[in-house]
């Protein structure tokens, strides 16, 4: 038989919620430290029963990878909602610009996965938790269909621990658009020029201006 409701719960459960998750998030980063210093200290051990320095220098990276992951999405999750999104219908056009653009975005950040990750089973891993990150973002369809596709990028690579070469994507027809127009958000807007690289993202949440 189930408890009943907290007072809290009653009156906010989507706040509710939140914080269990927030809560758990906070006990994986902590997991995660641990397991972080253990590999430390089987690294600073001599024996000839320690683990081989390049097993512990890949499952640290994979650790650290899911420490990152985990401490970014905790980021996003404490985040405050946007108001504008939560009172906004999208229109059927809206929606299918959104569904569009998710496809784009993962397709992106799965090329710079690919590029990035530090072998086979890492990019598997990462690709995994790319595939669920998109399918648990049906709550923020309309910044799909509104912010610039460069800071989508910035953010879902942000939550994954990923960190963009964005000198490799300076020439794709959406980031030479963003190079232009500039609009808030996108890495592409500090560029001064096209030889210029962007300087790597802070995900901003002021409404953005057009982008394609």
């Amino acid at each position: 038989m189930s408890s009943a409701p907290t007072p809290c719960e009653a009156s906010d459960p989507a706040a509710a919620r939140t914080e269990r998750h927030l809560a758990l998030l906070a006990e994986l980063a902590e997991i995660g430290m641990d397991l972080a210093r253990e590999v430390r200290r089987q690294a600073l051990d001599a024996s000839d029963d320690a683990p081989p320095a390049a097993d512990l220098a890949l499952t640290f990276s994979r650790i650290a990878r899911a420490v990152r992951q985990t401490v970014a999405l905790e980021a996003r999750l404490a985040e405050p909602r946007q108001p504008r999104h939560a009172e906004r219908a999208l229109s059927v056009s809206d929606r299918w610009r959104s569904a569009r653009r998710k496809l784009q975005v993962g397709e992106i950040v799965g090329e710079i996965i690919e590029s990035e990750a530090a072998g086979e089973f890492d990019a598997d891993d990462l690709l995994t938790n790319l595939q669920e990150r998109l399918e648990d973002a049906n709550d923020e369809e309309a910044d799909f269909a509104d912010r610039p596709i460069g800071e989508l990028v910035a953010r879902i690579c942000a939550d994954l621990g990923v960190t963009p070469d964005w000198s490799l994507l300076k020439d794709e027809d959406w980031a030479i658009e963003e190079a232009r127009t500039r609009p808030p958000g996108s890495p592409f807007s500090a560029a001064g020029s096209d030889e210029a690289s962007p300087d790597p993202p802070r995900p901003s949440h002021h409404p953005p201006g057009p982008s394609h």
